[in-house]
């Protein structure tokens, strides 16, 4: 599986995108999303839904966004509109079931173990990794995509993610070789954020600058409490682990609020060197922009980015990271995971006072080596071209930089 360096965002796209793309120029209105459509089209589906008001608020400002923002071409704009559509009938499900079944709310979570760090750091490959361990309980992709089961017949959860998976696929031939995706695959906490519509991950999808300033200037313990109620609502459904391993990049920008609701997480910190880091971030951005629009400048691209969230989110959590007393807090540096999964494990619980047994550490031992044995991924990037000075990213973090040997 290999990505090459961005280049433009019409490359590599399959035909058929080509053609739907040409015809879209010349309906520029057609299938563009609206909020109102969706939660209409939600309501038909959940007559017994009633939305959070917040989401309500949180879907018209992404509406707004994308309709102002995002110059989304043709197929972006069904993807858009029919996610939108989808994500708000997840949402009044949750929410009916939440009112349906009391007891979901008072459900006891386990302690969690948060890992943060910027995107392309490790965080995907350190999650699944710990997801081998028996005594971690964590979300697999089909769970989060939609929290709620079945009333009633068979739960075809899987089967429908696995036909979403594979639209993506044929959209955007060889994304998985930058973040590989599955269904029964621990997956981040993105999808629980985008069913109340507050998360991050939709700049990253499309750009949506004023749907991004609106995000920010929200208080975001409305998003987290939503999150902490699906996390109840899996895990009452679903009750494993004696620990939650969660992990989600956007967490870095709200790891102050993650730890107001669970005061006594553990976090975990993935560390790499800020030019290779930042030239992945900026590729996972165009090529999953490229999905859904033409218009994808990778210097552009490369500024606002640099002039955006994540560089002060990792100042400030690195900040906080110096107030966590120790056993709560642990370091792991992406050269070292890559070099020496099952080494870089034992020294995370060793940091933080858990006991990985025999059988686990076998599961972990099992898991690395498969992934040695798998399909190559290859993902092309470098930070010239996407307009960003290397030296002068690794001098504002230099004191980052020598902690962390990075």
């Amino acid at each position: 599986m290999r990505v090459a360096q961005f280049r433009d965002a019409r490359e590599g796209r399959p035909a058929w995108m080509r053609v739907l793309g040409a015809a879209g120029r010349w309906l520029p209105r057609l299938a563009a999303p609206s909020a109102q459509a969706s939660w209409r089209s939600a309501h038909a589906a959940v007559p017994d839904g009633l939305p959070d008001p917040a989401a309500v608020q949180a879907l018209a400002a992404l509406v707004a966004s994308l309709e102002r923002d995002a110059r989304l071409h043709l197929v972006g704009r069904i993807a858009a509109r029919d996610d939108s559509a989808r994500l708000a009938r997840t949402h009044l499900r949750i929410e009916a079931a939440l009112r349906r079944e009391p007891a979901i709310l008072a459900t006891a979570l386990p302690e969690p173990l948060l890992i943060v760090g910027w995107p392309r750091t490790g965080t995907t490959f350190l999650h699944t990794l710990l997801a081998e361990d028996p005594a971690h309980r964590t979300i697999p992709y089909w769970e989060s995509f939609d929290p709620v089961p079945p009333r009633a017949g068979p739960d075809r959860r899987i089967e429908r993610l696995d036909r979403m998976l594979a639209r993506l696929a044929g959209f955007a031939p060889g994304y998985q070789a930058i973040h590989p995706m599955a269904a029964r695959q621990a997956e981040e906490c993105v999808a629980l954020f985008m069913n109340v519509f507050r998360t991050l991950q939709f700049d990253i999808q499309y750009r949506v600058p004023g749907y991004v300033e609106w995000l920010l200037a929200q208080d975001a313990r409305i998003a987290y409490e939503a999150w902490a109620r699906q996390l109840r609502l899996v895990q009452y459904h679903r009750p494993c682990g004696e620990r939650f391993v969660l992990k989600d990049p956007t967490h870095l920008v709200h790891l102050e609020t993650a730890l107001q609701l669970f005061p006594r997480a553990r976090v975990v910190f993935t560390h790499r060197d800020p030019a290779r880091a930042f030239s992945s971030i900026a590729s996972l951005y165009a090529h999953t922009r490229a999905i859904f629009s033409d218009d994808v400048d990778p210097r552009a691209l490369g500024r606002e980015l640099l002039a955006g969230y994540w560089p002060p989110a990792l100042e400030r959590a690195l900040a906080l990271r110096e107030r966590l007393p120790a056993g709560r807090v642990a370091d792991v540096r992406h050269a070292d995971l890559v070099r020496d999964p099952l080494g870089t494990a034992l020294r995370l619980y060793r940091d933080l006072g858990l006991e990985l047994g025999g059988a686990a550490r076998e599961a972990l031992r099992r898991f690395a080596a498969a992934r040695d044995a798998g399909p190559r991924r290859e993902h092309e990037h470098s930070p010239e071209a996407f307009g960003i000075d290397a030296a002068a990213l690794r001098e504002r973090f230099a004191s980052y930089c020598q902690r962390f040997a990075l």
